[in-house]
């Protein structure tokens, strides 16, 4: 079985865009490129054998002295010049190259036409502008010869020159001029032509394989630009799709991208949209829970100041006018107080992530908070603070991390019955730290735990009840700590009674 590493590796899109371009690019273009520098290679291996060629006829001549030697000339020609430029001995016209029973020239091939037409001219762009060559069809018939080939092997060097012809195909000849020394002197010189069709015969069938190759890279690209189209083409299409139609006329989101189960880019994107989605729709229901719970929540003061205004029109006692003016001012400031947590929690959720955060010690911060409460409650309810000596650091705003602890505080104290304690303990290390808050209150009715810390949730036994409470407080602590990073938990302590409630911030 693959290995799930490897199978990833291998399914990355970038991988596929990098075989795609090496195989229909680099290979048809470095074949091209490749081709002229073997042209020049068998040029020269050419005019080295011509060379050669030449060398071993003035050496039959200096040997055996004969003014005109007998040779077997094939597809070259020699010919001998004296030093008026005049033909001595000339071996006649050369055989062309000869093809082989059953095989066919490249030119002739279809592909090879096809190329032609279509990459004519673009070569024609990319090479080099050389200078034009002379014409070799008077030269080729002339019975003097005096080309800049035979005037330099008359000064003594070896030359060589290079023609074209006005024949079909302009085919190019290659002369080679060596001289011939007697008594010091230059007195002949063995002209050595050969025209290039072998090169070009090899260069045609080169050009042919080159074709041959292109066009598999097309039809392999093809073949890969489809599975491009199934892998991500189409795929993108069903992400576009499924993003026009993920929102109403209104702008609400109606339904979520459909996480796939491709191992991808394309499948990391659509499974990222699908979890990205998903948390908006949940913040879409907890905005409208949360819009509908206010709405509710405001609806018992309003009817209390409705009918106390209604009633302070019909009574005529000065106490009960002033009875009615005194719920009047209660139910306001009962709604002010719900508008002040309600404005609390709402810029904890929008600007918790950027707010400006700095290193506080947690344990020098519980240990004033405690003070203060400790001034306020005096002798009503005890506190036991356990804290390390050493700092507690964590990267947050002393002024949230201090809502949570005074909430959580204010919490424990409402339900601490007079004369109780309230234990407050911290602990910490590398990673992150703990804060412990534990009451000896009624504690929890297990079926309210999961409910506590929802918003405008509150449960208050009769005899806790001191105040009227807005059931945003600990939602605020859970909204606070969760932007932190944070966890906090609850719990009945099973050991003293009352509620227990456990902070985790990192470190």
């Amino acid at each position: 079985m693959i290995p799930t590493s490897v199978r990833r590796l291998f399914s990355r899109i970038s991988l596929r865009l990098m075989l795609f371009n090496a195989l229909l690019v680099f290979v048809p273009v470095a074949g091209f490129l490749l081709l002229g520098t073997y042209e020049q290679h068998l040029e020269r291996a050419q005019i080295e054998s011509m060379f050669r060629q030449g060398r071993l006829v003035v050496a039959m001549m200096q040997s055996g002295g004969a003014a005109r030697p007998t040779i077997d000339a094939g597809d070259t020609r020699y010919r001998l010049i004296d030093r008026r430029g005049r033909v001595v001995f000339d071996s006649g016209s050369p055989r062309g190259p000869q093809l082989e029973a059953g095989e066919s020239a490249p030119r002739h091939n279809w592909l090879y036409r096809l190329g032609a037409a279509i990459l004519r001219r673009p070569l024609r762009w990319l090479r080099p502008v050389l200078r034009p060559l002379t014409s070799s069809d008077a030269y080729e018939r002339s019975a003097v010869l005096r080309g800049k080939e035979v005037q330099d092997a008359f000064q003594g060097r070896s030359s060589v020159e290079k023609r074209v012809s006005s024949d079909p195909g302009r085919p190019v000849t290659l002369y080679t001029a060596v001289p011939i020394y007697k008594r010091g002197e230059v007195t002949n010189v063995v002209l050595v032509s050969r025209t290039t069709a072998d090169i070009r015969q090899d260069l045609h069938a080169i050009r042919l394989s080159i074709l041959q190759i292109f066009a598999l890279s097309v039809a392999a690209a093809l073949v890969l630009t489809l599975m491009v189209s199934t892998t991500i083409v189409r795929p993108l299409r069903q992400l576009r799709k499924e993003a026009g139609e993920i929102l109403d006329r209104r702008g609400r989101l109606r339904k979520r991208f459909k996480g796939v189960q491709k191992r991808d880019e394309i499948g990391d994107l659509s499974r990222a949209l699908e979890r990205l989605t998903r948390r908006v729709e949940q913040h879409q229901q907890l905005t409208e829970a949360f819009a509908s719970d206010v709405s509710h929540e405001f609806k018992n003061p309003l009817a209390s100041i409705r009918t106390a205004t209604e009633m302070l029109s019909t009574v005529e006692s000065p106490e009960d006018r002033a009875r009615f003016l005194r719920v009047t001012e209660m139910e306001i400031a009962r709604m002010e107080n719900l508008l002040a947590q309600v404005r609390e929690i709402t810029r904890i959720d929008t600007e918790i992530q950027t707010e400006e955060r700095e290193a506080v010690d947690v344990a020098e911060l519980l240990r004033r908070i405690v003070d203060g409460f400790r001034l306020r409650e005096r002798d009503r309810v005890q506190f036991d603070v356990v804290v390390p000596d050493a700092p507690l650091t964590v990267k947050a705003s002393a002024d949230r991390l201090i809502q949570v602890f005074e909430n959580l505080l204010d919490n424990a104290v409402s339900f601490t019955p007079p004369g109780g304690r309230i234990a407050v303990s911290a602990s910490g290390g590398d990673r992150a730290v703990f804060v412990s808050v534990r009451d000896q209150g009624p504690g929890i009715p297990p079926e309210n735990l999961e409910r506590i810390f929802d918003r405008f949730f509150t449960y208050r036994p009769a005899e806790t009840q001191r105040q009227r409470h807005t059931g945003l407080g600990l939602s605020i602590v859970k909204a606070i700590v969760e932007g932190y990073g944070g966890a906090v938990t609850v719990a009945n302590d099973p050991n003293g009674g009352g509620a227990a409630f456990d902070v985790t911030l990192p470190a």
